[in-house]
């Protein structure tokens, strides 16, 4: 769709050049085009100011086009792969929270001396906890 509109937006900007450049003296020049390849002879084309502007202008909108369509083309690929990835490391998490929900659901056997040592050893070990009487 933006293609479309941009095709549309060039061919009025381009009927709007012809309209301005038609009667004015300074685009009304003419050329004689011809290329000469020693072997084979192109032209002598003659041919106005503004059929050169215009061409020229033209050629830049589809050099543009083309390298706007290879853009998107790869930022879709881009966009793919990210995907592609996304869905993949998603599926890992899933699969390791599924394996740690079975060891965290086990209920955790301790005999009362541990359970003192392990709350001596968290007290000393960290520094925000309240100090013991």
């Amino acid at each position: 769709m933006r293609f479309i509109r941009l095709i549309i937006i060039v061919l009025i900007i381009v009927f709007f050049a012809i309209i301005y450049t038609q009667n004015l003296e300074v685009f009304t020049h003419q050329f004689q085009l011809q290329m000469d390849l020693n072997q084979y002879m192109i032209g002598p084309y003659i041919t106005k100011n503004i059929v050169l502007i215009l061409s020229a202008f033209v050629l830049g909108v589809v050099v543009a086009l083309i390298f706007g369509a290879l853009q998107i083309i790869s930022s879709g690929s881009d966009s793919r792969q990210k995907s592609r990835r996304i869905r993949e490391l998603e599926a890992h998490v899933a699969e390791l929270s599924q394996k740690t929900q079975p060891s965290a659901s086990a209920p955790i056997t301790s005999t009362p001396a541990e359970d003192e040592e392990s709350s001596d050893s968290e007290s000393s070990s960290n520094p925000f906890s309240p100090p013991s009487s």
